[in-house]
């Protein structure tokens, strides 16, 4: 039977879970959710979405049959009442009231989302070496990473984290550095990005500071801009942490919009 690889099996995710695929298909992605810490937190977050779903159904109430009833007779007498130019001057304006929430839908769901960089820190932190350089020196891990990216990001410094190392990645279709950093047995990683990612979708609060919070899939995230480059943490270190992790490091570093 043919292995599946990740871009393979998370399509088949949600038919997966509804049983609607042939039992070799079937079989492949169970086997290779048995051996993907990735996906595995992917199917657990579609379970918590549904799960979600099925709750706010549960708690809305239904309309009663009086209600509706009283409903349609007012529409009725409305109709009989009110002049057919008056009617078709409310049917424009629903529409184009229609068309406004469809586009406010479409730029939502379309905005980039702060799970995209939990996904990348969960799979990275599996890796065997996940560093591409192993370094303690703020200073060197900065040159490597400028020597290979597109603008020159500042390595945090804060004297209660560890620096672990670097490495390269792409996140949003965008490369990004990733830093990794140890605090009393605790890995956090530091995404650091030529552009803003505080309107990721995913927050629900901002710190005095403007620094961004949220939490996808249990892990929380907070995000701040400084020298003209986005800062995205995420861990397992609780929120005042991370903010905490953000207020030393821009100390020295002048907080500065991206420009977007």
């Amino acid at each position: 039977m043919r292995k599946l690889g990740c871009e393979e099996a998370g399509p088949l995710l949600e038919a997966f879970e509804a049983n609607e695929l042939d039992g070799v298909t079937s079989l492949a992605v169970e086997e290779h959710l048995d051996a993907c810490p990735l996906c595995q937190q992917r199917r657990r977050w579609n379970a918590e979405a549904d799960a979600s779903l099925r709750r706010l159904a549960e708690t809305t109430p239904a309309v009663s049959s009086g209600l509706r009833a009283r409903v349609l007779a007012i529409a009725q007498i409305e109709r009989r009442v009110i002049p057919a130019r008056f009617q078709y001057a409310a049917l424009a304006m629903a529409a184009v009231i229609i068309a406004l929430l469809a586009i406010a839908s479409l730029w939502h769901f379309s905005t980039p989302d702060a799970m995209a960089f939990v996904e990348n820190h969960i799979s990275t932190l599996a890796k065997s070496e996940p560093v591409e350089l192993r370094t303690s020196d703020a200073f060197e891990a900065e040159q490597w990473l400028r020597a290979r990216l597109p603008f020159a990001p500042i390595v945090p410094r804060t004297p209660d984290y560890r620096l672990v190392g670097a490495r390269l990645c792409e996140v949003n279709r965008a490369r990004v550095a990733f830093l990794l950093y140890e605090r009393d047995g605790n890995r956090v990683s530091c995404f650091v990005s030529a552009d803003s990612q505080t309107r990721l979708r995913g927050f629900d609060a901002t710190a005095a500071n403007r620094v961004r919070l949220g939490t996808c899939d249990g892990k929380n995230v907070a995000a701040w801009d400084a020298d003209h480059s986005g800062y995205l943490l995420v861990g397992d270190l609780p929120r005042e942490s991370l903010v905490a992790f953000a207020n030393h490091a821009t100390r020295k570093i002048p907080q500065q919009p991206t420009g977007l």
